[in-house]
């Protein structure tokens, strides 16, 4: 199944920032591109990230959102289709938010082709914050199955690790396509 899966990190550390900003350009990347920020320099990217926060006060808060995307073979047969797909999926937040997606080839059982996003939290023009809650989420797992047409699953890591006889901690839902009219 296409999964699409959110991490949030409020006042993350040092090291965070340094694998956040370095990981979609890691070895196992094969695709990079930014949104008002530099996607050739991890450090100016975090820089980025961290300036807009800190100009609208935000620099203690959820510095970004990071989504996970992953493709089966049949929806992303190649890392270009992969980033097609997030990027239109993210269409709505590109004039406000800085983003940083990379595309990695792993191998896995279904999927060959996963994205990483990180989206900055702070709106640009009204240094708003952007929260992960269900209202943001459910439209991009949502954007995501009405491009491809096909189910996707949501999944949001819980913050706490699991509990003893809690082995599924993270909170999922699956979103189905609209149907699209054919003409």
């Amino acid at each position: 199944m296409n999964i699409l899966k959110i991490f949030t990190y409020a006042g993350c550390s040092q090291d965070y920032w340094d694998h956040i900003m370095t990981y979609p350009s890691n070895e196992d990347s094969v695709a990079v591109k930014g949104y008002g920020v530099d996607d050739s320099n991890p450090e100016n990217a975090e820089r980025q990230f961290k300036d807009a926060a800190k100009y609208y006060g935000n620099e203690s808060k959820n510095p970004f959102n990071q989504y996970m995307t992953s493709l089966t073979r049949e929806t992303a047969p190649d890392a270009e289709t992969a980033m097609v797909i997030t990027d239109r999926a993210l269409e709505p937040l590109k004039d406000n938010h800085m983003m940083l997606i990379g595309c990695d080839h792993k191998p896995r059982e279904k999927s060959d082709y996963h994205t990483h996003t990180a989206i900055c939290t702070t709106d640009l023009e009204t240094g708003k914050m952007l929260h992960p809650t269900n209202a943001l989420n459910y439209p991009i797992a949502q954007n995501i199955a009405d491009i491809i047409q096909k189910p996707v699953q949501l999944v949001i890591e819980r913050k706490n690790p699991p509990q003893d006889g809690d082995e599924d901690a993270a909170f999922k839902r699956v979103f189905y396509p609209h149907i699209k009219p054919e003409y």
